[in-house]
């Protein structure tokens, strides 16, 4: 699903994207490298999020997004970095990669948009490698829900979910939760990793 224009203008600024580099990176790596990985990014936007796992010291970044002017902002953004990493116009749940292809996987946010989020949740599951990670934030159904921001954005509400379904459907999908962080019904973050 692509953003409104309010949520467009949200998410690509200054502060989002400092915030992103300087909190919600940190929280969801909780001191965990990103040394030598092969990392992916779904819904990579305007590639705010890659630039920031280059700097971390992946050593090649893939960013998938279903908005093409989203990808080309990313390339634009990443064009220093053209050797290591790719963005490509593809959608969540439909990852196009071989089984096992990344070591690290990152939502900053996008799974509450992807109308099939628990098939998004198992593609994730199945490009991981063994023992890979997948770390997330997102917001949840009790903010999305809320009368000023179903006013504000456009947010269909067959794709929200509560923490405790989002809790479930990792681990339906073969992720098993390593840190969780939950506030409320607004938002989680966390990381699971792949169940051998």
């Amino acid at each position: 699903m692509k953003l409104n224009a309010l949520e467009f203008a949200l998410m690509n600024n200054a502060v989002r994207a400092a915030s992103q580099r300087w909190i919600e990176t940190r929280l969801m790596l909780a001191g965990r490298s990103l040394t030598g990985q092969r990392v992916l990014e779904i819904g990579c936007g305007r590639g705010v999020g890659l630039d920031i796992l280059l700097g971390l010291g992946a050593s090649e970044v893939v960013g998938i997004d279903v908005d093409p002017r989203m990808i080309r902002l990313a390339r634009r953004r990443l064009g220093p970095y053209n050797h290591r990493a790719k963005v490509r116009i593809a959608d969540a749940e439909a990852i196009p990669a071989p089984d096992a292809s990344f070591d690290s996987i990152f939502d900053f946010g996008i799974l509450h948009h992807v109308p099939g989020w628990p098939k998004a949740l198992r593609e994730v599951a199945r490009v991981l490698t063994p023992a890979g990670t997948f770390s997330f934030e997102d917001i949840l159904r009790g903010l999305t829900t809320a009368w000023p921001i179903r006013l504000l954005f456009d947010h269909p509400q067959s794709s929200q979910f509560s923490g405790e379904e989002f809790r479930a459907t990792l681990e339906e999908a073969g992720l098993q939760i390593v840190a969780w962080r939950q506030w409320g019904e607004w938002a989680v973050i966390g990381q699971a990793v792949r169940s051998a």
